[in-house]
């Protein structure tokens, strides 16, 4: 999963950007799009820029067009990756609002419900930027493109280790587990073989 893995951290630096802050972040994103500033709605901009930016690390193509229309992204991505109702850790949901459409990324999925990582979206004070949201497929009609089906053995062989070496920075637990595991597993292979020598 390096693949989806990538883009969310790319996403979660964001998070608690505010529209109307100083430092301007919200800025910055719209910059990752197309290197210019404007006040158009930027939830697909977001989406894409985020996608791009890990799939530049990766070195691998971003499968998404670049298009500041959620409808636009949405109908393109049918037409080469899996787009259903079901929600999936790493993909991109839609849904309509008024004015038109809004995408996010989906982190987690808990039966119909699902936490995203989205832009320009309104926390509880009513303050748009880079948010946390909770979402219910029974309140609401939603499709997800499903980035996770890019995770495959090719892709993530492309992944260069620069990239694994933040995730390892990032998270040094999970790794010295999941090392440990492995070291394990190899010893216990090389007991059996040499056992039956």
């Amino acid at each position: 999963m390096i693949l989806t893995r990538a883009i969310l951290k790319e996403a979660e630096k964001w998070l608690g950007c505010k529209t109307k802050s100083q430092d301007k972040c919200a800025d910055e994103i719209k910059k990752l799009y197309n290197n210019r500033t404007n006040d158009e709605p930027w939830c697909c901009k977001f989406v894409w820029a985020m996608t791009n930016e890990a799939c530049k690390k990766l070195g691998v193509p971003n499968p998404l067009v670049q298009t500041a229309s959620t409808a636009t992204l949405l109908s393109n991505a049918k037409k080469n990756l899996r787009v259903d109702a079901e929600p999936g850790v790493g993909s991109i949901f839609y849904t309509t609002r008024t004015g038109g459409g809004h995408v996010g990324f989906v982190l987690e999925v808990n039966d119909n419900k699902f936490k995203t990582i989205e832009g320009n979206t309104t926390n509880s004070k009513g303050e748009y930027g880079v948010w946390n949201q909770n979402r219910d497929t029974k309140t609401k009609a939603y499709q997800f493109i499903h980035l996770e089906d890019l995770d495959t053995w090719e892709n993530n062989l492309l992944a260069p280790l620069q990239f694994e070496l933040d995730m390892i920075l990032a998270d040094p637990r999970s790794y010295a587990t999941a090392g440990l595991v492995l070291a394990g597993s190899f010893f216990a292979v090389y007991k059996i073989n040499k056992k039956r020598k």
